[in-house]
């Protein structure tokens, strides 16, 4: 059947916002390789004050947001990545000179490093059904009610849990893994309002590893808010509802 003219133009409209986003893309990542390479002085002495492990889940996870805010499927590697050093941090960390791991942090990114899995998996189909734009499935309020009497009654039982071992913060670091798992499952499944579950984590694990010193892991979470304010507004204007 032959394609009408008014269909040709649309095609080739959806083809150019297509390669518009490929483009601002790649902007981004080159602006952030050429942040790294002007902060790379500061970047040495950080090196030489703390652990190089550190400085890993920072790099990654900045990269990570930057794709994540234009739902770039190469995030998806960059969040095991991310959550494989984040995983090794939590793992080894000290208080008052003993080892005391951040239990919840440790769940938590072996978690995160599974929905990675099932992510690159289910958006490649959404990404048929949406013609290369993001996609976004509408989030039923019969699922926020899930998610909000999961974390009610969750969250109490895992501090319990969490304050019979070393974790130095049980409270906020079994409502942060809560949260957390909530949003990752929600974004594995292109909902927008996972931006929203993670801004609230984000806070609360900021609010953990300050108690610990971990700063660069405080600058990181600090910089997911930001960009997830800006990945919730990009998804809401640009975003592309599937079901």
């Amino acid at each position: 059947m032959p394609v009408g003219p008014r269909s040709q133009q649309k095609r080739a409209n959806l083809d150019i916002k297509i390669e518009i986003r490929k483009y601002m893309t790649n902007i981004l990542l080159y602006l952030c390789t050429m942040i790294t390479v002007l902060i790379s002085p500061i970047l040495d002495w950080f090196a030489a004050n703390h652990s190089w492990l550190q400085v890993l889940p920072m790099v990654f996870g900045i990269t990570y947001m930057t794709l994540q805010i234009f739902q770039h499927k190469w995030m998806w590697y960059l969040s095991i990545l991310t959550s494989t050093a984040a995983l090794s941090i939590a793992m080894t960390n000290m208080k008052d000179g003993a080892w005391a791991p951040l239990w919840a942090q440790v769940v938590l990114n072996v978690y995160l490093i599974c929905v990675a899995i099932a992510g690159i998996i289910n958006w490649k189909k959404l990404e048929g059904e949406s013609s290369g734009k993001i996609h976004v499935v509408p989030f039923k309020k019969r699922s926020l009610i899930i998610a909000l009497i999961v974390f009610a009654t969750q969250t109490p039982l895992l501090a319990w849990i969490l304050s019979l071992t070393s974790d130095p913060a049980p409270v906020l670091d079994a409502a942060s893994l809560i949260l957390s798992f909530i949003a990752a499952w929600m974004l594995a499944r292109s909902h927008k309002e996972q931006y929203l579950f993670w801004i609230v984590a984000n806070v609360l694990i900021i609010a953990v590893y300050a108690g610990q010193s971990q700063w660069f892991m405080v600058g990181m979470y600090s910089f997911y808010i930001v960009t997830c304010v800006t990945g919730y507004i990009n998804w809401s204007k640009n975003g592309v509802i599937v079901e």
